[in-house]
């Protein structure tokens, strides 16, 4: 569980949050909405500790591993596979197939497996830094859109794979129907605050048009 605690953020003038908290309980998956600019993207750093809030604390369990998908792409194996292994966790870091598996989800061919992950395009780069975040299997899985630069049947994989995640997630997407299918609660930034409801991005509209 992670506790976000009466945090205010502000750059100079601007006020992102203003003693705003939420909770994420064992098992929730989260969608995170709110309007360009007001906070989203600020939230996950300040959960992933590359900020800090300027009052208020983000209280995470020892131990609790926050794994995301980083928009710079750096790769250091000279194979698909092999990139994609080194998300795996310690005890399986040999169990090859787990990997094989997400990435056939994502669109790569059996072919495509044995190539430098800097020839891929970079669709394809992107969805290698997705299946290496997934492997890694952490407590709390923020994804910042994830399904760009997917398919069809690369985005209904991802669903279906998120839909039975095991644990915690946040996700941002512009796709608010592939965010309902996923979540199964809203968090919303909103006057400087974060709110967060029971369900999918409609009811959450539909409560805050009523306020």
């Amino acid at each position: 569980m992670i506790s976000v605690e009466n945090i205010t953020k502000s750059y100079g003038s601007y006020v992102l949050f203003e003693e705003a908290g939420f909770k994420i309980n064992p098992k929730e998956r989260v969608g995170l909405v709110g309007r360009n600019g007001h906070g989203k993207t600020t939230l996950f750093r300040l959960i992933k500790k590359e900020e800090l809030p300027d009052s208020g604390a983000i209280i995470i369990p020892r131990l609790y591993r926050v794994g995301c998908v980083e928009q710079h792409l750096e790769f250091t194996e000279d194979t698909v596979l092999k990139e994609g292994m080194k998300g795996l966790t310690e005890n399986e870091k040999d169990h090859f197939w787990k990997v094989e598996k997400i990435l056939a989800g994502l669109g790569f061919s059996q072919n495509d497996l044995g190539v430098n992950p800097l020839d891929l395009s970079g669709g394809f780069q992107v969805r290698l830094n997705l299946a290496k975040v997934i492997v890694s299997e952490p407590d709390l899985l923020l994804l910042d859109e994830p399904t760009n630069y997917l398919d069809i049947t690369s985005i209904r994989w991802v669903e279906r794979f998120l839909v039975n995640w095991p644990r915690e997630l946040m996700l941002i997407t512009h796709d608010r129907g592939f965010m309902d299918k996923v979540v199964t609660h809203t968090l919303g930034i909103h006057r400087k605050k974060i709110r967060k409801i029971s369900g999918n991005t409609e009811k959450y509209y539909i409560q805050t048009a009523q306020d």
